[in-house]
């Protein structure tokens, strides 16, 4: 369609001005247009300002030339031809329209078989598809040769297109009668018998009574030989069914050539593993023939020079089978591979002669990286499997092979395809630093003795092309200065295509951010004669900016769509541009309720200077019921449900309930366990009851809200916490790396000392010492806080579950007040515990790869916290305090296990006995400092290791934060991949152990996930 209209184009561009007309004079060129009309069938739906072209202008030959193009380019015209009409004082510019005919809807029915939307992925006929009057037969028979395929040879099919409002779209309305379909009655072979046992018709799945399906004929066929084959018959074949009626259905008849069953013997294939031989063959796929012989035995020959034995020889050959009364038997035969492997070849040296743009160490790490690449990708060098070669073909009696393994690396053999690649990825090296004419390459062999080798690899530089200057034409919409500052092209640096397309690619992106949708860039390079200087010459066709016309919206089932117009930044008349499109996907998947969003121009290769955009939406489902289940050493054994309601009447609102339950077992420290175990069931049940609802659209872009309703029962080393909450966030996604998020909350809180002591004892061992008193003071009883929270996160890591490259920078900032407490006596005089502060806190992660492929990671984390009171009588709440121990801090302590550094001091002093109960309180400070780093490596398969240092301290005053009075730890790590996450073991030591806090040797930690 379009090549039809752009030919009437063409053709009216070389029409003369002089047009004839059975009732006046030929037109004079220049002549002036006096009317402006449109004939024929497009006149009911286009006026004369739709052609755009206004009474008075001169007739010349440009002007139609442009009206035509620009007619064809809004899409709405599927031919345009224009005729001058004398008339009195000029011409009448008459403009015959051909109305670009769409396909607003497919109406099916009587379809049972297939389904609309196969219907119409099969027949491609889909909204806004073009469609004529005469394309109708033809989807008439394309439905019928559908069903035919599919057994359906009785199908009745008929059609009717059908006007709408809109002159431009037709309804297509099909209604088909499937009738009965063709069943298999019979599947019979014309030749060989099938072997008993063979299974064929099973792997063919071919039974009589099946509807006869001619998609899956030639695939149930081959499907067949392979199964014969992989039983030994290696010289089996099937032919095409052909079809004969038979009982009221059809009879397939199937022709079969069987042959001998082979027993497959495989000599010699050290130190390969024979499966890797026997996959080579491809016995299964490819029919053993002569011809198909000599290349099974010659890729057995590549597949050892591949892994570095060059003088491998293979032979294969056809033997008799076992003899029966004397004589060979006919139906079985052998198939015997020999290899001869010779020795492997080492290369102990390489070198790059006439090379002298780069050193020689840079080109050996450069080729060494392409052996490993190879070696990853043919996976041929590994150690034989032993259970794999007893496995292999056992019925086949088979001789058992132990091999060793292959200890050489990749670079230190001779592989000739590898070689191949790595010469060619050298000279695009060369290339891109301005070596246009370089030659590298072949690599040449060189050997020493029989098992070694040196190879060199030819380095032909020729002449280094720089750039000498950049002229640009064409461009108005960018001044020349932004063009080359989008293009990063700077004068005498090396030339050469690849930099060239990268700056052509930028100039059209900046073009693009423009509006200047449909930019394109054409590119000439003229050489100096020594080719030592390139001149570059850019042509730019900056075209028309290019603004949003339509937006049409489809997918929103559920959805609400005047919600999707809110959210969304597209407007009509808006500039077109690839980050506007892209922004209106964000803020779409930000709502929450999209699987997809698919945000592009309608007919995206036709220029036009409107162009409709559409919204193509996939719904995720409404509801959903989830389980979580998790055991670790910080929080024993967990499980949880959800329930969420996506989409709440259509608005993208979401209802999420969910309740959580812990309850701690697994104890390495036995004064924990104790208080543990003191409590009644229901407060060592830890818990979390919430619900909450999502609000992600207020009319503010990407800000979400949700209100929540807690209530929680927490219990820590030395204290348990009772909280019922309510809480309203708003969360703002600055950027896709960036979260702020705002939080205010009401909560009421029942704080209890764990442990066999009374607090009032605990104060005895102070001895009236006020400063220890206030080392220890604990917000015990009920409370009410209210308090606000401000968070920023920046996150560039590269996977947020296993990161190895980036960084993660989040930091919080809570103001928190008590406004009422319940009333506490200690030794005869109530006090009520009162809380005014803001707690600061800080992490940054960074990761940095490095090694061969980037195996491996130093990961490193900082974190510092301050809690700072605004009044002084001012206490902080416990779980609000900063704890260090365990795998997010500390991993030499247990969790939450360290004792602030002030009442260790004090502990050390004497001024506090460590027996009488001070780990009876709560262990938590006001500041504290941690530094990590840890040494992620890769071991086997899915299973990595880490070496790791953890520093840190914690402090109950807060002023009392020392840097350098850290506490150190370290230890080492197992990580095992899987579908969740990483699975972590970890086991830390403690390098500066203070006896006098009775602290352990090390601890042992499990979880899921890294930091």
């Amino acid at each position: 369609m379009r090549a039809r209209a752009i030919a009437l184009a063409v053709g009216v561009a070389l029409v003369p001005l002089s047009l004839p007309h059975p009732a006046a004079a030929q037109v004079e060129p220049g002549t002036t247009i006096v009317r402006v009309a449109v004939d024929g069938s497009a006149a009911r739906i286009a006026t004369a300002r739709d052609v755009g072209v206004p009474v008075g202008a001169r007739a010349t030959r440009q002007l139609l030339r442009e009206t035509v193009f620009r007619l064809l380019e809004t899409g709405r015209w599927a031919g345009v031809q224009l005729e001058l009409v004398p008339e009195p004082g000029g011409v009448a510019l008459v403009a015959h329209l051909v109305p670009r005919l769409l396909l607003a809807r497919l109406d099916v029915y009587g379809n049972d078989f297939f389904d609309d939307s196969t219907l119409r992925r099969e027949l491609e006929l889909g909204e806004d598809s073009e469609i004529e009057e005469g394309d109708v037969p033809t989807i008439l028979g394309n439905v019928r040769r559908l069903y035919a395929q599919r057994g359906f040879e009785q199908v009745r099919v008929d059609a009717e297109l059908r006007d709408t409002s809109d002159a431009s779209r037709k309804v297509l309305v099909l209604r088909i009668d499937e009738g009965a379909p063709t069943e298999i009655t019979q599947v019979v072979f014309e030749g060989d018998p099938m072997p008993r046992g063979s299974g064929v018709l099973r792997a063919m799945d071919l039974d009589a009574g099946d509807r006869l399906d001619r998609t899956t004929l030639e695939e149930s066929v081959r499907q067949g030989e392979i199964r014969l084959r992989e039983r030994g018959w290696l010289q089996a074949a099937l032919g095409a069914p052909r079809e004969e009626p038979h009982q009221e259905g059809v009879r397939l008849v199937i022709p079969s050539s069987v042959g001998p069953q082979f027993t497959t013997r495989i000599h010699g294939a050290s130190p390969l593993d024979r499966s890797t031989v026997y996959d080579e063959l491809r016995l299964g796929s490819e029919r053993l023939t002569r011809a198909n012989a000599r290349a099974m035995q010659q890729r057995v020959v590549d597949l050892y020079r591949r892994a570095g034995f060059p003088d491998a020889r293979a032979t294969i050959r056809r033997l008799p089978g076992p003899r029966r009364e004397g004589r060979p038997d006919p139906t079985r035969a052998v198939l015997e591979i020999r290899i001869a492997t010779g020795g492997p070849l080492r290369v102990v040296a390489r070198s790059y002669p006439g090379s002298r743009h780069f050193d020689d160490d840079y080109l050996d790490a450069q080729v060494d990286s392409i052996l490993a690449e190879f070696l990853d990708t043919e996976n041929i060098l590994e150690p034989l499997d032993e259970e794999t070669t007893e496995r292999l073909f056992a019925t086949q009696r088979q001789v058992r092979e132990r091999a060793p393994p292959i200890e050489d690396g990749a670079a230190k053999l001779w592989f000739p395809e590898a070689y191949e690649r790595a010469t060619d990825h050298l000279r695009e090296l060369h290339e891109v630093a301005g070596y246009l004419d370089a030659r590298v390459g072949p690599a040449e062999l060189q050997r020493i003795d029989d098992d070694r080798a040196v190879v060199a690899i030819p380095v032909r530089l020729g002449p280094r092309t720089l750039l000498y200057g950049v002229e640009l034409r064409g461009n108005e919409a960018l001044t020349s200065r932004e063009v080359l500052e989008a293009a990063g092209l700077e004068r005498e640096q090396p030339f050469s295509y690849l930099t060239l397309e990268e700056a052509k690619r930028r100039i059209v992106e900046a073009y693009q951010a423009r509006g200047h949708y449909y930019a394109t860039i054409e590119s000439d390079v003229r050489f100096s004669s020594d080719r030592t200087r390139a001149q570059l010459l850019l042509r730019v066709n900056e075209r028309f900016p290019v603004h949003v016309g339509e937006v049409v919206v489809r997918g929103a089932i559920t959805t609400n769509e005047r919600l999707v117009r809110r959210v969304v930044p597209l407007e009509r008349g808006a500039l077109l541009t690839p980050a506007l499109l892209r922004r209106t996907q964000d803020r779409l998947l930000e709502l929450g309720v999209f699987a997809s969003v698919n945000v592009t121009p309608r007919d995206p290769e036709l220029a036009a200077r409107v162009k409709p955009v559409e919204i193509v939406l996939a719904e995720r489902k409404t509801q959903y019921l989830d389980f979580r289940a998790g055991l670790s050493t910080a929080q024993g054994a967990r499980f949880g449900l959800s329930y969420g309601y996506r989409n709440l009447f259509g608005t993208a609102m979401s209802l999420t309930l969910a309740a959580q339950f812990g309850y701690q077992f697994f104890f390495l420290d036995s004064e924990v366990e104790r208080r543990f175990q003191a409590l009644s069931l229901q407060d060592r049940l830890e818990r979390r009851v919430s619900a909450s609802l999502g609000i992600p659209f207020i009319g503010l872009p990407s800000v979400r809200t949700a209100l929540g309703v807690l209530h929680q029962r927490e219990n820590e080393r030395n204290f348990g916490l009772t909280r019922n909450s309510v809480d309203l966030t708003f969360t703002w996604r600055a950027h896709r790396t960036v979260n702020v998020q705002f939080s205010s909350d009401i909560e009421n809180n029942d704080v209890e000392v764990l442990g066999g002591e009374s607090y009032e004892d605990i104060l005895e061992m102070t001895i009236g010492d006020v400063r220890l008193r206030n080392l220890l003071r604990v917000p015990e009883g009920k409370s009410t806080l209210v308090a606000s929270q401000l968070g920023i996160t920046l996150d560039r890591r590269d996977n947020p579950f296993v990161p190895t490259r980036g960084f993660l920078v989040a930091s919080s900032a809570e103001w928190a007040r008590t406004i009422s407490a319940e009333a506490i006596e200690r030794a005869g005089e109530v006090t009520r515990f009162f809380s005014h502060h803001v707690r600061l806190q800080l992490t940054g992660s960074g990761y940095v790869p490095f090694g061969s492929r980037n195996q491996f990671v130093f990961a490193t984390q900082l974190k510092l916290g301050r809690v700072v009171h605004l009044e002084d009588r001012s206490g902080t709440y416990p779980n609000r305090q900063f704890f260090v121990g365990g795998v997010g801090t500390m991993r030499g302590y247990l969790q939450d296990a360290m004792i602030p550094q002030d009442l260790a001091d004090e502990i050390e002093a004497g001024r506090i006995p460590l027996e009488d109960g001070v780990r009876g309180v709560v262990q938590g400070g006001d500041t504290f400092f941690v530094a990590r780093g840890e040494l992620r490596f890769p071991i086997a398969g899915e299973l990595r290791g880490g070496a790791f240092v953890d520093l840190g301290n914690l402090w109950i005053e807060p002023g009392q934060l020392n840097p350098l009075e850290l506490r150190p730890t370290a230890g080492l790590g197992l990580r095992i991949g899987t579908p969740v996450g990483p699975i972590a073991l970890d086991y830390g030591i403690l390098l500066a152990r203070r006896e006098f806090l009775d602290e352990p040797f090390g601890s042992f930690h499990f979880s899921i996930g890294l930091f």
